[in-house]
This record gives C-alpha cells, structure tokens and sequence, in this order.
C-alpha cells in the first residue's frame, strides 16, 4: 500500500505506558515518515520508540511549543499530523482526515476524541468533558493534521515556556494565531482513542498546569478570553452538567477548576517575579 504523504510527529516525555500502542497504530495507518521529538524522557520511551522510526529528535527539555516546532522543521512531507503519545488511532484514521481536510478547506482538523476506558470516575468525568468540548469548539493539535506550508508559517513560540513549569497551553496559542492569520479549523468525523490521566494526582497535575500557563497567553492575546479564567469556566461547566443530566461530574469540575486558580494565580506571580526582579 502506497505511503501517505504525511509526516506524523509524536512529542513523548516519560510515556512508555502507551508510545508502543500509539506507534503500532500509527505504522497501520501507513504515513510516509514518524518523527519522535523526545523531552528528555527518563523512562523506557525511547527504547521503543526505536522500533518504530530511527527519526528521534530532543527538545533538550524546551517544552511543547519547541518540540512541535522542531517536529514541523524536520518533517519532510506536504501534510503534518501531530499525535499525542496517549493516542492511539483506528486503521484509516489519516486518510479519512486527509480527504476531509482537502475537502472541507480547513487549515486544522482535530480527530474526535473517546477515552479508551472507562472504568474509573475520572475516565467518565473526562470523556465527557472533551466530548462535550469538541462539541462546541473545533479544531487542535492533540490528534490533528495540517498542512505543513501553514505551520511553518504561523510557527510555534518556544519562548511560551513559563519559566518555572511546563508551558501547558502552546495548542491554545497556536489555534488563536491559526484563526487570527484568517485559517478555519474543524473536528473530523474520525474518532480516535485516548488514554486520559485516570488517577486524581494526575488528573490534578494537569490542571494546575494549566491555571499556571493562562497568563502567559493572556500576555500574549489579551484578558478577554473566557477559557483562560478559571473560576467563570468552572461556573459555566457546573452549569453544563445540570442542564445536560450529568451533575455526578460536578465535583471533577470544582476540584479540577479548583487546582487551576491556584495554577493561574502561581503564574501571575511568576510574571509579576520576571517584570520586577528579571526586567523582562
């Protein structure tokens, strides 16, 4: 079978639980070439990775913008697909998302999301809250294939990095300089399968980190994005679940926005730290 004309790009830190099904499952979708950007993994990451592609880069421990952009820099092929480590994608996945991609005229086109299980509340809590979410916004970089010309030209900004954690929101960045350079994005009719932080630790991990990157975007896109204050998008999603007849997820939503007040507020001291004591 004739390879893809797609360079699939696979950002990995520390994720040797689920590279090798990711991997498999991107090899049965045939892409001409997997490129590994690794962030300094400690674990047995790379050691599996090498089974699949000798194309393994580090982003010597830079972030995610850094990575996405060494993966695009380095890929040689029309169309880029950047595939998180914790996916894994059904046979066909790229080529459906490449006829719809040309054929819809979009820039970006983010698979649809389901968790690959279910079996604990936070597995529930977060299928539910990506399905709901995909189901009002589009587009992503999490299971995504794009056009390399345009990511190249809108690049990604490896100095989004916080200084003091890892940058959380350089999809966020990249999707609101997508849509203001004029490029629409979408969600495919593809579903793919994810393997979602499962345990409370992790779970809240993720979103202090979060909380912690908003004001690094809200210094670079302005204050008047609701998604970046935490508390008005706990409100909205305490909200959703009672009008959608899923109040059991209520509390992953509080203790979830909860963590990222504390992140936004921890980041709006690191910035008012940088502006007085660093003079940036």
């Amino acid at each position: 079978m004739k390879n893809l004309p797609i360079s699939v790009i696979v950002p990995v830190k520390n994720m040797d639980k689920t590279i090798e099904a990711c991997l498999k499952s991107i090899v049965n979708n045939n892409p001409a070439e997997i490129i590994i950007i690794d962030g300094k993994s400690r674990d047995k990451t790379l050691s599996i990775a090498r089974k699949y592609t000798d194309k393994i880069f580090s982003d010597e421990g830079r972030g995610p913008s850094y990575a996405h952009q060494l993966g695009a820099e380095q890929a040689s092929q029309q169309y880029i697909a950047f595939v998180d480590a914790d996916i894994v994608l059904p046979a066909g996945t790229l080529s459906r998302m490449l006829i719809e991609l040309e054929f819809y005229g979009y820039a970006d086109i983010q698979a649809l999301w389901h968790a690959a299980s279910r079996s604990t509340y936070w597995d529930r809590a977060q299928d539910w809250h990506v399905r709901t979410f995909q189901s009002r916004k589009n587009g992503g970089l999490s299971a995504a294939l794009l056009k390399k010309d345009i990511v190249l030209d809108i690049g990604f900004d490896s100095s989004l990095r916080a200084r003091f954690a890892g940058f959380a929101g350089d999809d966020y960045d990249f999707m609101l300089k997508l849509a203001k350079h004029g490029y629409t994005s979408g969600n495919s009719s593809v579903v793919v399968y994810h393997h979602h932080r499962a345990d409370f630790r992790s779970v809240m991990k993720r979103q202090f980190q979060l909380g912690r990157s908003s004001p690094y975007l809200m210094r670079r896109h302005g204050l008047y994005h609701p998604g970046l204050w935490s508390p008005l998008a706990m409100v909205y999603w305490i909200i959703a679940c009672i009008v959608r007849g899923k109040p059991w997820f209520a509390p992953y939503f509080i203790m979830a926005w909860g963590v990222q007040t504390a992140g936004l507020l921890k980041g709006f001291t690191e910035l008012r730290y940088e502006a007085t004591i660093l003079g940036l």
